[in-house]
């Protein structure tokens, strides 16, 4: 009998001394940048929001200007143009959807629709983003199902790198992204302070569903 049962004490005491797999201590955690660049991390560690901020903050003082939020967003911009041409193209766009960041498919959002159902005006006051004070702020789509990476971001956009094409063009050029981050940037900084701290961003769907706020682990 302690024969036959030995193989199973050897097999119990592998596993005990196998390395854990990060993955068995909770669900894969997804965070979408205001880029559109996803952020994935098990369960146990802290929300992937942390890991965006950190690799963005440059100089590691915990707050996040405008300058180091453009240049974290025109980083994964240049990423995203495989042929270097200066410009999103649709086929570029589509390589994000199915291959980066599948979490935006599925999606139904319009450019259209979505400024005219789902934004409201935000008046910033400084006047200093080529002239336009008023920026759409996507609603907060937490109260109802949302969808694509709107689960996953901070602004509530089904899929962020189609959002840049604010001139409704089918191609995202550089001057544009560039405008696009310091609008995001400006809806982020809801406080006017010209700059961002993780503490003060407003959770993913994802991230305050389950009223777990896991920026940091915890002591």
């Amino acid at each position: 009998m302690t024969i036959a049962l030995l193989p199973i004490f050897l097999f119990a005491a592998a596993a005990d001394a196998a390395p854990a797999d990060p993955a068995r201590h909770g669900r894969m955690q997804t965070f979408i940048a205001p880029s559109g660049e996803p952020f994935r991390r098990p369960g146990d560690e802290p929300y992937p929001v942390a890991a965006w901020f950190a690799a963005a903050d440059k100089n590691g003082d915990g707050k996040l200007d405008l300058a180091e939020f453009t240049a974290d967003f025109m980083r994964f911009f240049d990423q995203l143009d495989v042929n270097h041409d200066g410009a999103i193209d649709g086929a570029e766009r589509t390589r994000y959807e199915n291959e980066i960041a599948p979490e935006t498919l599925g999606s139904s959002w319009s450019l259209a629709a979505r400024e005219e159902d789902q934004a409201e005006s935000v008046d910033f006051g400084s006047g200093d983003d080529q002239g336009a004070s008023t920026l759409k702020k996507a609603k907060p789509l937490y109260g109802s199902n949302p969808i694509g990476a709107a689960r996953f971001d901070l602004l509530g956009l089904p899929e962020p790198v189609a959002a840049m094409d604010i001139e409704v063009r089918g191609r995202i050029s550089r001057g544009v992204a560039e405008q696009v981050a310091r609008q995001r940037f400006n809806l982020l900084d809801q406080q006017h302070l010209g700059y961002l701290t993780l503490q003060a961003l407003p959770p993913s769907y994802a991230e305050g569903a389950g009223g777990k706020h896991r920026r940091a682990k915890r002591g």
